[in-house]
């Protein structure tokens, strides 16, 4: 009994990662995995690879490259768009040149720049360092994120210069995803080596390791084409192909790569910046693009040197995710088990799957540690923490402003236990551990809150240091802009059918009552004025769908950018009426309240309209 005691204990002691080299259980697992995903989520292929000491334990294909044709996707020859994880590539470029002395995390970026110049807008310059920790302050852009065609594809310093984002915050204080961010340090590498960024990645990382199925370039080189997989849209009983995505900022988005090619990156990444004799780091690089470099909370996850932090229950876990419309991915690294693991769909639909089958991998060979206890508060206590929460990656200075008002969290109060978390559909239940942090109620995972001047001012999701959640209220209030927009369009409405309908009526009637409604001028100006709004709100939303929008404004879209303006010289036409006819008595009472009812709505959706940056294109 005392043996099998012993036994028991020392294999409770041995790693959890150490059962992963059973293959055949570890091919078992991950086919009903993907198998499941696929069929459920609606996805059309997925490649896969696992490995570990250096051994590749799983390179496995699922689904179709070309469900057309129903080709099924091979881990070593199908190439899939595997998004930010390119950035990685550009951030281990920017570390070789630190380690030769060409670079310094720690200097103004300005310094390498030869064509434009950052604005000075704080005090503080921007470093690369915040560049690779998503901190330099940016506000986001995403309007021509995307191209349709090679056309979009210009020099990376003339896309810089004429559309650097505008700096919204002090560099090193929160960080919000930058793709600007990383196309500048991608362009410094350019200043510095006098080569093109494609060039020097291949030279000095790509062919060094052995990945002959990776590219950055694009259009994809001819050898690449026939093997690149079709990426999906899927609408119910049917998946539509969608064409090859040009992403302008290349050294943040384009890679194309094969699961297999994946396994070189993984191993260098894990084995000390070596591979079969060939370095694309030294060790204390590596080992230094490693360390946290920012930190919102002391118990949230850090942001690396360019790696993001997924760690969770205790197990180290870096790496990066990888979105484009129809591609997903995720590379996540075990430092302490020398694991890598690489998952990427070639459908829309498979947004955020990859981080459920990391769950999913982690919870069988990496499973969490015993959560902390909660701590014992008051309905009260919790109170402060509820409202509204927004993304701090958003943008300030155009139209795509409004995006921010749709994606807001919500935060409520359950019982003296905890709080409710929710996004669109995702909902978190978290319960207090200590004073500003929160754990999810069956799990480890961590949100923290910040608090400034006695007031509950942001939230951190603890796996996610790209980003803040703002706490917003007032005029920033989504509800405050839904209110505006809804009235607008209601009166809008109202006033547009309603003036007609009683003018016609009125035809041949001679009114006796000593009162006169408003003045055919006055109620002209102010339905011409709804009319042009609704017609603003209507072409607006009819052109300006996101996955239209990154591809860059519509010329129709511009042009309904510029209806406001007769909106502001109609609401004035509004205001000089309501000014003249306020004193006049025999005009009827309700009618001049109606009539002043109209020009505070006119006016707030004005105010609304600049706030949001909709006026002009």
């Amino acid at each position: 009994m005392k043996k099998l005691i012993l036994m028991l204990f020392l294999l409770a002691g041995q790693s959890s990662a150490q059962t992963l080299t059973d293959t055949v259980a570890l091919r078992g697992f991950m086919d009903g995995v993907m198998t499941a995903h696929l069929r459920d989520k609606h996805i059309a292929g997925a490649t896969v690879s696992i490995i570990k000491d250096g051994k590749v334990l799983l390179a496995q294909g699922y689904g179709f490259s070309d469900e057309a044709k129903r080709v099924p996707v091979r881990a070593e020859v199908d190439l899939f768009r595997i998004g930010s994880i390119t950035k990685m590539f550009t951030w281990v470029s920017v570390m070789q040149l630190v380690a030769q002395g060409k670079l310094d995390l720690n200097a103004d970026v300005n310094t390498y720049l030869k064509d434009f110049q950052i604005e000075p807008t704080f005090p503080e310059p921007i470093t690369l360092k915040n560049l690779m920790t998503h901190t330099p302050g940016f506000e986001d852009r995403f309007v021509g994120l995307f191209g349709r065609d090679s056309s979009s594809l210009k020099p990376l310093g003339e896309i810089l210069a004429t559309d650097m984002p505008d700096r919204v915050r002090p560099p090193g204080t929160y960080a919000s995803y930058s793709n600007h961010g990383t196309g500048l340090a991608a362009y410094i590498i350019e200043q510095v080596t006098g080569m093109s960024f494609n060039d020097y990645v291949e030279q000095n990382v790509l062919v060094p390791l052995g990945m002959k199925n990776t590219t950055l370039r694009q259009p994809l080189p001819a050898d690449f084409k026939s093997r690149m997989s079709k990426g999906y849209q899927y609408s119910p009983g049917n998946f539509a192909e969608k064409s090859f995505e040009f992403v302008p900022l290349y050294p943040a988005g384009s890679a194309s790569t094969t699961a297999t090619d994946m396994v070189l990156f993984m191993r260098a990444l894990l084995e000390n910046g070596s591979l079969n004799g060939a370095k694309i780091l030294d060790s204390a690089t590596l080992a230094m693009m490693k360390t946290p470099a920012h930190r919102h909370d002391p118990a949230v996850n850090p942001m690396r040197h360019g790696f993001m932090d997924l760690s969770r229950g205790g197990i180290e876990v870096i790496g990066h995710g990888g979105d484009t419309f129809w591609f997903h991915s995720v590379m996540a690294l075990f430092p302490q088990h020398n694991v890598g693991f690489f998952v990427s769909f070639n459908t829309d639909k498979g947004g955020g799957v990859y981080l459920d089958v990391l769950d999913e991998f982690m919870n069988r060979y990496f499973p969490e540690a015993t959560p902390a206890p909660p701590l014992k508060v008051t309905r009260e206590y919790l109170a402060q923490f509820a409202g509204k929460y927004r993304a701090n990656r958003q943008n300030h200075s155009d139209f795509t402003t409004v995006a921010g008002l749709l994606g807001d969290f919500s935060v409520t109060v359950t019982d003296s236990t905890g709080l409710k978390v929710q996004s669109g559909e995702r909902v978190r239940h978290i319960i207090p551990i200590d004073s500003l942090v929160f754990r999810e109620k069956n799990s480890t995972a961590v949100v923290a809150f910040e608090k400034k001047d006695g007031a509950i001012t942001r939230m951190f999701i603890g796996n996610l240091p790209i980003f803040t959640l703002d706490k917003v209220s007032g005029l920033k209030s989504a509800e405050l802009h839904l209110f505006i927009a809804i009235s607008a369009i209601v009166l809008g409405i109202l006033t547009l059918l309603f003036w007609p309908f009683v003018a016609l009526s009125r035809i041949g009637y001679q009114s006796q009552r000593f009162t006169k409604p408003m003045p055919f001028n006055a109620r002209l100006v102010a339905w011409l004025n709804f009319f042009v709004l609704l017609i603003f709100y209507l072409g607006v939303a009819s052109n300006a769908n996101e996955e239209g929008i990154v591809y860059g404004v519509s010329s129709a879209l511009k042009v309904f950018l510029y209806f406001p303006f007769l909106n502001i010289l109609l609401t004035a036409g509004m205001l000089y009426w309501l000014i003249r006819v306020i004193p006049v008595r025999y005009h009827r009472t309700v009618s001049k309240l109606y009539y002043t009812l109209l020009c505070l709505v006119a006016i707030a959706a004005l105010w609304q309209l600049y706030y949001l940056n909709m006026i002009g294109a």
